[in-house]
């Protein structure tokens, strides 16, 4: 984040004084009280397995002291005759309540005193009104003693709509027990206000847009849905330039888009009218989530809002524009300048490794946007595009053009500055691909080395994240000579993507050491690609030589070693021996012994020269 708020001070420094930083922690006036999120999460929830007759709970808790409640049961038609006793419905509250009642059969009801419900008005319902123990556990054990059994229970707090589906399960737990944040998953789904919202005004002389950030955050456990519904609608339009909204969410959840005058920036991938639209890049928080939106479009913004929701199924969005035009003063040309932005905002691409970031878009820009290729350029203005081929490239170090990088991304922007409109701006955020390279002697890839193995088939494994128009080569560099190493079929995961390399009939040179390089390039349709480099150091043995008893140049090396070791060590024995042997026979007189022959006297004289005084003194 501070890497990021860097370069939002270095781009306000760079816009001049006239656009501010946004004023932030201000009260929401500009979200109507319609923005409502719908799920399927309780405070407290079970189910239980039906017996003899369904009896659904449910508790609600309102801040208000009045309050107002839709309640929309249903059941499936394959279960319109669940059991001969009509369904149970025990609906509890903390405070006066209003329930509007939509449901098409006959069921029982108990409520207390102070809820009133729209079904009191016709008398074929069995109504019972009674005190109702206001805690969940008690209300449970209540509906048990009274029902023998319950088969859906659910705590809730400030719901506004609830739609309830009856269903006969035969497969549940035996007995509901209340677990913290139940998912009443197919069983119950819920209207909330969405209150947790912050407004971020940002001081231009000259606003004409809003921003939107809805950030769904899931707690634990996970629902199963993985789509997201948004509806947005703009309650004061149409608007000089369209409302911007971003859509932030865990990994794996995508969204569907029911509104196509907005612009869309969402970190998973998006379905509007049945055209997917890629993921982009979301930082994970609240003030990095601003800082992007702020960046995106500071010099046309009026307001920045953060609206955080959670487990969200559905989120119903009424935006409004930051500036209205009149219907007097639609300019009719308006039509080629939406085909444009779009044209624009759909061929855009861009790439990055560690030293650079290139951008790229059709060349059909020119002709449907009126441009020069001049009028297209990065943040520095003096950093313009170039044709290459059918396509306009914009490419530059990631220390050029006012680039600023944010952990593992390179921030800059896109302008196109226009004649008759306002201009376009986009921002990048291109996050650099890594590559994880390793080396395998067998075609299972399950234990790595950092060995080539002159008597083996090696193979290499180059793993990414990235599929797109990628290839990849492997080179063995072994003192002067470089060696291609073989490329395989690749393999794809659901994570990854992996080349394969080998080294089958290639001649390996029995040495010591090499240095494994590796190249992963990435591109889109532009005649130009984006290469990421990752180099291992790696030693080379021959193990059939081993095998059959032969010598490498370390064995030599260490047998002759050790020879003159032991040599050495047996020298300096000797000599120690011998040092102290003659101190000894200079010490000691020599004994003549008469008589003997000549064999006898020379034994003597033998033992006399190994004497010790020990043992001269032993024999005195």
């Amino acid at each position: 984040m501070k890497v990021l708020q860097m370069f939002l001070l270095v781009l306000s420094l760079q816009m001049g004084p006239s656009v501010s930083m946004p004023l932030c922690g201000l009260p929401n006036k500009d979200i109507s009280p319609d923005a409502v999120v719908q799920h399927s999460l309780t405070t407290k929830g079970c189910i239980g397995k039906f017996l003899n007759q369904e009896v659904y709970v449910l508790n609600l808790y309102f801040s208000a002291q009045d309050a107002f409640l839709h309640l929309e049961v249903s059941r499936d038609e394959l279960d319109g005759e669940m059991s001969e006793k009509p369904p149970v419905l025990i609906i509890n509250s903390n405070t006066n309540a209003y329930i509007f009642f939509t449901i098409n059969f006959p069921a029982i009801l108990h409520y207390p005193e102070f809820v009133i419900s729209s079904l009191e008005l016709k008398s074929e319902w069995n109504i019972f009104k009674k005190d109702l123990p206001l805690n969940s556990e008690e209300l449970l054990q209540w509906a048990k003693a009274n029902f023998s059994e319950v088969t859906f229970f659910a705590e809730l707090q400030n719901p506004k709509m609830i739609y309830l589906d009856l269903k006969k399960d035969k497969t549940g737990p035996e007995t509901c027990v209340l677990q913290d944040n139940f998912h009443a998953t197919n069983i119950l789904q819920a209207d909330y206000p969405i209150v947790d919202i912050q407004t971020c005004i940002v001081p231009n002389p000259e606003p004409v847009k809003n921003a939107y950030i809805v950030h769904v955050t899931h707690e634990h456990p996970h629902p199963s849905h993985r789509v997201i519904d948004i509806n947005v609608t703009i309650t004061n339009g149409p608007c000089v330039k369209p409302p911007m909204v971003y859509l932030k969410s865990e990994e794996g959840y995508s969204w569907n888009i029911h509104n196509s005058d907005i612009g869309i920036w969402a970190s998973g991938n998006s379905t509007l009218h049945s055209f997917t639209i890629a993921a982009q890049y979301l930082p994970e928080t609240k003030d990095e989530l601003i800082n992007v939106a702020y960046l995106n479009g500071a010099a046309d913004l009026k307001s920045i809002s953060y609206i955080h929701v959670l487990d969200a199924a559905s989120v119903n969005l009424p935006v409004s524009c930051g500036s209205s035009v009149t219907q007097e003063v639609v300019p009719t040309t308006r039509q080629p300048e939406d085909q444009c932005d779009k044209l624009l905002n759909s061929t855009i691409h861009y790439m990055c490794n560690p030293d650079q970031l290139i951008v790229s878009m059709s060349k059909e820009v020119l002709t449907v946007c009126g441009l020069t290729v001049e009028k297209i350029s990065l943040q520095d203005s003096t950093c313009t595009a170039t044709i290459l081929e059918d396509y306009i490239v914009l490419a530059t170090s990631k220390t050029s053009c006012n680039c600023v990088m944010a952990g593992n991304s390179i921030i800059n922007s896109i302008r196109v500055r226009r004649e008759e409109s306002k201009d376009f701006e986009k921002l990048v955020m291109c996050e650099i691909p890594t590559i994880k390279v390793e080396v395998f002697q067998s075609p299972d890839f399950t234990l790595p080395t950092k060995t080539f193995d002159v008597a083996k088939v090696n193979y290499v494994r180059v793993d990414t994240s990235l599929v797109n128009r990628s290839v990849s080569k492997c080179d063995l560099l072994v003192g002067n000579r470089t060696l291609v190493l073989n490329k395989s079929r690749p393999q794809l995961t659901m994570e990854t993507f992996s080349w394969i390399f080998h080294t089958q009939g290639l001649s390996l040179p029995e040495t010591s050491s090499a240095n494994l390089s590796c190249a992963f390039c990435y591109g889109y349709d532009i005649p130009l690609n984006c290469c990421v480099y990752e180099s291992l150091d790696v030693a080379i043995v021959n193990s059939s030589k081993s095998q059959n008893g032969g010598l490498g140049m370390e064995s030599v090396l260490g047998i002759t070693f050790g020879a003159f070791l032991i040599g050495a060590l047996l020298t300096a024995a000797l000599w120690f021996i011998y040092t102290r042997t003659r101190a000894s026979f200079k010490m000691q007189p020599v004994p003549t012994m008469p008589g003997g022959s000549e064999s006898s006297s020379t034994n003597h004289s033998i033992d006399s020269t190994q004497s010790t005084p020990c043992s001269t003194s032993s024999r005195a």
